[in-house]
């Protein structure tokens, strides 16, 4: 399977041994807490792409999901196992066609400005074309009936000097990997941000739970380097130009026809034989 697309940098992947529930392991704010604008100013800048250590190396992102996608296969439920064999990952990824991935592998992961305002900090992607906006409330708590997005909702609370924010609300258009591991809609994803190395990095630490697609949660950590106040991330979109676009769907679309035709003449094929 091709693996060129953005994935996960993981540095230590926990595996949570709670026993699998009918509701998320993890206890959700009932209110996000508001952290004051002085601080939560804080976190205004540019970052760029993650690395695993806060050490100025960067290590190519797309080359460390594979020890992810060794953690997250064997956590997967029957059925999230089964429908990771039936899908073709360069088809059904939205990212395929620039459009929206889902939290973990989202485009923006590689490059982002964050821009906080009272009761909000905005997360902007540097393709802001994949739909790279976020927002993130510090000033209520979930919604009562979240619309499922890929980017799900995201609340926040201060805790100590860490920005703890928590999400629901996921679609299951998305993936968990590059290796087509699937979520739920039961998705439900902690990060927590933290400066380190005197504010020159933002360190990420997630935990990832879906009780009906993972047996157990699985917990990662990152670093995204910030960058001076005069930074400008260079555009980079998705697809250039219209012509581009136009192209690169066609051939998106003409292999969905293909293998839609090759499933229907393989079913064809086995009723005949019984």
């Amino acid at each position: 399977m091709r693996k060129n697309r953005l994935g996960i940098i993981c540095v230590a992947v926990v595996v949570l041994t709670t026993p699998v529930a009918a509701q998320s392991r993890y206890p959700r704010p009932n209110k996000g807490i508001e952290a004051p604008l002085s601080w939560l100013q804080q976190f205004n800048g540019a970052y760029v792409r993650p690395q695993d250590k806060p050490d100025g190396t960067v290590r190519p992102t797309a080359n460390l999901i594979g020890p992810m996608d060794g953690i997250i296969i064997p956590l997967l439920q029957p059925w999230a196992a089964l429908r990771r064999e039936a899908t073709n990952f360069e088809l059904e990824e939205d990212g395929e066609v620039c459009r929206p991935t889902g939290l973990l592998l989202a485009h923006a992961n590689r490059a982002f400005y964050l821009a906080a305002a009272p009761g909000r900090l905005t997360f902007i992607g540097d393709r802001p074309n994949t739909a790279a906006i976020r927002r993130i409330y510090l000033d209520r708590g979930h919604l009562k009936n979240p619309p499922l997005t890929s980017w799900g909702d995201s609340i926040a609370y201060r805790e100590g000097e860490t920005l703890v924010i928590d999400t629901i609300g996921f679609d299951d258009k998305s993936f968990l990997s590059l290796d087509a591991t699937r979520h739920s809609t039961e998705l439900h994803i902690v990060e927590r941000w933290t400066l380190v190395a005197n504010g020159k990095y933002l360190e990420k630490v997630w935990i990832v739970d879906d009780p009906r697609a993972l047996k157990a949660p699985f917990t990662f950590t990152r670093y995204h380097a910030k960058m001076p106040p005069d930074f400008r991330h260079p555009e980079e979109p998705c697809a250039s130009t219209p012509d581009v676009w136009r192209a690169w769907t066609t051939i998106h679309n003409d292999a969905a026809d293909f293998y839609a035709e090759k499933r229907a003449a393989e079913a064809k094929a086995l009723i005949q034989k019984k």
